[in-house]
């Protein structure tokens, strides 16, 4: 069954840029009432006010609200996902954890601060909205054959670490293995749990990743990449029938399922583009 996108409560964080904005405002098209928050304010109200011209019909300024969250912090996590069911006084029908950023540094040059900012933004501010919306989520009617719905936008390198990269893909690959395990834990009570796995995207991520990690985010010639309003049709398709993961790309998921059987292979092709791609020393 198709679940009706008009007037489903859908929850996105990190809503402000990229995909998430680009989901924000394909939902707004399709009637949905949007819970959105984001760390910049500035930011957020220009999303807030795409999404209310782009939503049909003339209560269009009250279907939607905004607040700004870092997910880092448990207790915005906790306050966003209150906050939203509060304003809409339902449940949230879709959760999307959308918030992270990237980190363009060594393994060996990752701090323990890097780490514990990395995991806190990316992992648990994903695990922390789950656990604040579950509750409510798990009261809820069963409505074209869910009663719910959370989605963990993950990446393609949850399937192989990136190098130079290797901290931000732990993430993502945790974010993998927490939507594996809630798909089975939350079955039996009719709550869809879907991870997404975009392939590099055009945003402002890989520059913030740069900036962040303080060299390169490497981008190997030729390799394929994908707009956000790509990866949001995608995700939009897969909250109206959920499943279990999105790959919005979808060459991406064989080479990289081929990669997991040939590891080996992969190394060499990596090292390879490593090699020819980074910049002689000193430059």
């Amino acid at each position: 069954m198709t679940r009706p996108c008009a007037d489903m409560t859908v929850a996105i964080t990190g809503a402000s840029a990229g995909i998430g904005a680009a989901l924000a405002l394909a939902l707004a098209t399709a009637g949905a009432r949007l819970a959105l928050c984001a760390r910049r304010t500035d930011k957020l109200a220009e999303i807030l006010a795409l999404v209310t011209a782009a939503t049909p019909g003339p209560d269009a300024g009250r279907r939607h609200w905004s607040c700004r969250a870092d997910v880092a912090e448990p207790a915005d996590c906790a306050a966003f996902i209150a906050g939203a069911e509060r304003h809409f006084d339902a449940p949230i029908d879709t959760l999307v954890c959308n918030a992270g950023y990237g980190l363009a540094r060594t393994v060996a040059d990752t701090t323990p601060a890097d780490w514990d900012r990395i995991l806190r933004t990316n992992l648990l501010g994903t695990t922390e909205c789950i656990r604040a919306a579950l509750p409510a989520m798990r009261r809820a009617p069963i409505r074209a054959g869910w009663r719910g719905q959370v989605m963990i936008v993950s990446s393609g390198l949850a399937r192989r670490g990136k190098p130079d990269g290797g901290a931000y893909s732990a993430t993502k690959a945790a974010q993998l293995s927490v939507a594996e395990a809630l798909r089975v834990e939350l079955a039996d009570e009719r709550i869809a749990v879907t991870s997404v796995h975009p392939i590099t995207t055009t945003t402002e991520f890989i520059a913030a990743a740069t900036a962040v990690g303080q060299r390169p985010w490497a981008r190997y010639r030729g390799q394929p990449e994908q707009s956000a309003e790509q990866v949001a049709s995608a995700m939009l398709r897969a909250i109206q029938q959920p499943r279990a993961e999105v790959w919005p790309h979808g060459g991406s998921r064989w080479a990289l399922s081929f990669g997991t059987l040939w590891p080996e292979f992969v190394d060499r092709y990596l090292l390879k583009r490593r090699r020819s791609d980074d910049p002689p020393p000193g430059h």
